[in-house]
């Protein structure tokens, strides 16, 4: 959960939630009548009907944007935790105004769990990496990542499709990493073509536990 001590969001909210969401622009028009509609229509996706029903019954009580491929929740925590343990499999991010995360710097997140129970560090790639990088080292970079399943984690479906050759052009993305030690040879081999590195701070009571449903 990112620092944001300054304001709340919307003037109310403490907690904003993040979702990698394909469909979640089916959700415009985003009136309880269309929600109805829209879970009739997709009755075997469970996904849709959970979120449909959330909204229905949660919308007095937050804000939320639907976005291409992105759901964004604005809301207190209960309603954040019920959101990352219903769409974990979803969930991308977190970010609040809570004060007991003051001291982060800007390229530091605090959270509750690390992202998929054990990584400590996401990085982000440039949109324009395959102007910097030569075939060399983004070959060197992806082999490095395959053979490293236990360190390090590309979820991002653009990375991929770019490193596997799927796609001539880089459109940004990141990837995850344990260990501040495997991110030395990833600067050597990558470094033109990274944009960031943010390492997640965990609370100190938090759990990594995934949530039973």
């Amino acid at each position: 959960m990112r620092k944001h001590h300054n304001k709340l969001y919307y003037g109310k909210y403490r907690y904003k939630t993040i979702f990698k969401m394909p469909g979640s622009l089916m959700f415009y028009p985003t009136t309880d009548q269309y929600l109805v509609s829209l879970k009739e229509k997709w009755k075997g996706l469970s996904d849709v009907n959970r979120l449909a029903d959330f909204i229905i019954k949660n919308r007095k009580s937050m804000k939320f944007r639907m976005q291409d491929k992105k759901a964004i929740f604005y809301s207190d925590i209960d309603h954040a935790k019920e959101l990352v343990n219903g769409f974990w499999d979803h969930w991308i991010g977190s970010e609040t105004v809570d004060p007991k995360f003051n001291k982060l710097d800007k390229n530091t997140v605090g959270c509750d769990r690390l992202p998929h129970s054990k990584y400590r560090y996401q990085v982000h790639i440039k949109k324009d990496a395959h102007l910097l990088w030569s075939e060399t080292e983004k070959s060197n970079l992806w082999n490095f990542l395959e053979n490293s399943t236990d360190s390090c984690l590309v979820t991002n479906s653009h990375l991929i499709d770019y490193f596997e050759d799927k796609c001539p052009y880089c459109f940004g993305g990141y990837f995850y990493v344990t260990e501040e030690k495997m991110l030395t040879p990833i600067y050597i081999m990558a470094q033109k073509g990274i944009d960031k590195v943010i390492k997640f701070k965990k609370e100190k009571n938090g759990s990594n536990k995934e949530t039973t449903r």
